[in-house]
């Protein structure tokens, strides 16, 4: 009996963990420059708290820039996308989700370094 008991309280924990990482907010992600610094100038009006992330790479193509974030999302990025100066030399774009009937993100801020 003591085993049964046992698992009935693994098992009533697990459900109760699951349940309160469905309820309790994720924290906002912190990026993080190649020096190991936090990134903190990121305007509220972009970042939201969590919007804004570090650009990895930048490729060109016919209508814009392709670039590809820190954590792996990929946008175009067109030449009418209104761009702000980057403060450490390097890009990052602030983006979150799109409308409904269109998957692809909306953009919020571009931040492009000096003489790109």
């Amino acid at each position: 009996m003591r085993v049964y008991a046992r698992r009935s309280r693994a098992v009533l924990f697990a459900g109760f963990a699951a349940i309160l990482a469905g309820v309790i907010p994720a924290r906002p992600h912190t990026h993080i420059d190649p020096d190991g610094q936090p990134v903190s100038w990121y305007p509220l009006e972009c970042c939201h708290g969590r919007d804004c992330r570090p650009v990895a790479t930048v490729r060109s193509a016919p209508h814009g820039l392709w670039m590809t974030t820190v954590d792996g999302f990929t946008v175009l990025v067109g030449p009418r996308d209104q761009r702000r100066p980057s403060l450490d030399q390097r890009w990052h774009i602030c983006m979150g989700p799109g409308d409904m009937d269109d998957f692809r993100p909306q953009i919020y801020c571009i931040f492009e370094p000096a003489n790109s």
